[in-house]
């Protein structure tokens, strides 16, 4: 059975002793849409096509399709129906959350299937240049092994990324200190015209006395 529904964050009740899974497909292209219509045709599965998009708290692995359900449903034959609809799609499997009212509401008798969309991949740059410092100019080549370098010295350590902060991390041999930076991405005026930049301002204190680079931002500016 297949209905169409537009209607999402509102208390969707059983309204049938079978279950219902609410499909929240807006990331599949037209063919994978398709695929999935016929796998769930052919699971005998009782479904929803939902146009909304996917909450982005649901898309932390793209590697898996979160399925919500009501806290008393245990419909493992379902689980597992589902479970292999998803691999047939190249998915490896389900993410199966209990329904707490956090974005979408579930009655019990009906599930949520969230697809998750493509992850927003932020770049960094490979060297990022002091800015807002009273040290002499100086910057920090960023590894994509995770490692930072402070250029022609010896001083490195790790660093973290999650959008939109930079963390550097670095080991003083007698504890291990580190400063948090927020980038935001703006336009200077250069002799060149004007160019896209983006600067990582300092969160943290600017008192480091044995790692003074971590009392100044950081910014590169774009060629392009």
């Amino acid at each position: 059975m297949r209905l169409w529904s537009l209607v999402g964050c509102v208390l969707l009740s059983a309204c049938s002793t079978h279950p219902v899974v609410h499909v929240f497909h807006s990331s599949l292209d037209d063919s994978e849409q398709k695929r999935l219509v016929s796998q769930l045709e052919q699971a005998n599965i009782n479904y929803v096509l939902n146009d909304l998009a996917v909450p982005k708290e649901y898309n932390s692995d793209s590697d898996t399709v979160r399925l919500n359900r009501f806290p008393a449903d245990q419909n493992d034959v379902l689980i597992s129906q589902l479970s292999e609809v998803v691999q047939a799609l190249g998915y490896s499997g389900l993410d199966v959350q209990e329904f707490n009212g956090e974005y979408h509401r579930f009655s019990e008798g009906n599930y949520g299937l969230y697809f998750p969309g493509e992850q927003a991949q932020v770049a960094l740059p490979e060297v990022v240049f002091s800015h807002n410092c009273a040290l002499d100019a100086f910057q920090i080549e960023l590894k994509a092994t995770g490692d930072w370098l402070l250029t022609d010295t010896m001083t490195q350590g790790k660093w973290l990324y999650n959008h939109p902060y930079l963390t550097l991390i670095w080991d003083s041999g007698q504890g291990t200190m580190q400063q948090a930076y927020q980038v935001t991405s703006h336009t200077v005026q250069t002799r060149f015209g004007e160019k896209p930049a983006a600067t990582y301002r300092v969160m943290g204190h600017r008192s480091y006395a044995a790692i003074p680079i971590f009392n100044c931002d950081l910014q590169v500016i774009f060629a392009q």
